[in-house]
C-alpha cells in the first residue's frame, strides 16, 4: 500500500496558504506625518513582516535623523502626500546604499482582511535579498 504522506503534493492545487516568511533581518523606516496613518502603518507592517524592526518617524526631521542613526534597508513613504516626492529625506533615502525605497499608502493598506493575493501584493514589495555587505558606515 503506497503511504500518502511521501507523495509531494500533499494540498490540493487549488488551496492557496499564505508562505510563512522571516523578517528578522530586515530594519524598515516609515515616515508619515499623520499621526493615525503613521500608527496603522506601523501596526500592519508589524503584523505582515513578523520579526522585522521597524520604526515610524513623524516629521521628516525625525525621520533623517532615524536615517543617520541606524543602518535600514528599506524605506517607506506615502508619496501622496504633500512634497514628500521632493523632500530631502527621500532624496536621501533614494541614495541610501542597498535599500529600497517603498510607496506605501494607507488607502491601499485599507484591504479586506480576507484577500490574500493583496496582501501577498504588499509583502512582496519587501520581499528583497539583504546584501552581505555592510549597508550603511
Amino acid at each position: 500500500m503506497e503511504n500518502d504522506f511521501d507523495s509531494e503534493e500533499t494540498l490540493d492545487e487549488g488551496a492557496e496558504t499564505p508562505a510563512s516568511r522571516d523578517y528578522s533581518a530586515r530594519k524598515i523606516l516609515i515616515w508619515e506625518e499623520d499621526d493615525a496613518h503613521r500608527t496603522k502603518k506601523l501596526e500592519f507592517l508589524t503584523d505582515l513582516l513578523a520579526g522585522a524592526e521597524i520604526r515610524a518617524a513623524a516629521t521628516e526631521a525625525e525621520a533623517i535623523a532615524a536615517l543617520n542613526e541606524d543602518d535600514w534597508d528599506t524605506f517607506v513613504v506615502d508619496f501622496s502626500n504633500e512634497n514628500a516626492s521632493s523632500s530631502e529625506f527621500v532624496k536621501l533615502a533614494n541614495n541610501y546604499p542597498a535599500s529600497i525605497l517603498v510607496a506605501l499608502s494607507l488607502t491601499f493598506l485599507e484591504l479586506d482582511e480576507a484577500d490574500n493575493t493583496k496582501l501577498e501584493q504588499i509583502r512582496r514589495l519587501f520581499d528583497i535579498e539583504k546584501s552581505a555587505s555592510q549597508i550603511h558606515a
